[in-house]
């Protein structure tokens, strides 16, 4: 089966589906769309508060990992050693700087 055939084959189907809808429904098509937009309106704010706890339940989550993992709150630790800590300059009394007022 070519994707062309298939597409024609799909798009034939939903005309008649359609039609037959139309055709076989119990209430007038004006009532049917208002019927249809109200459940649009529905199914809308419906998605909307479940996508609204989802992220709140990913937020929650990331916090416990983060949490778990200690990521952010870690202080920085750093051990003094000769090797890693830079000797005091030497103090030298120079006659070349001088700031005048």
């Amino acid at each position: 089966m070519s994707k062309a055939s298939f597409g024609f084959g799909a798009v034939l189907g939903a005309l008649v589906g359609t039609a037959a809808a139309y055709l076989f429904a119990p209430q007038s098509g004006e009532e049917f769309q208002d019927d249809m937009k109200i459940k649009a309106r529905e199914a809308k704010k419906k998605a909307i508060i479940r996508m609204d706890e989802a992220v709140m339940e990913t937020e929650f989550w990331l916090e416990q990992k983060m949490a778990e993992q200690d990521i952010r709150n870690e202080p920085v630790k750093y051990e003094r050693t000769p090797d890693n800590v830079a000797p005091a300059p030497a103090y030298t009394e120079s006659s070349d700087i001088f700031i005048e007022d």
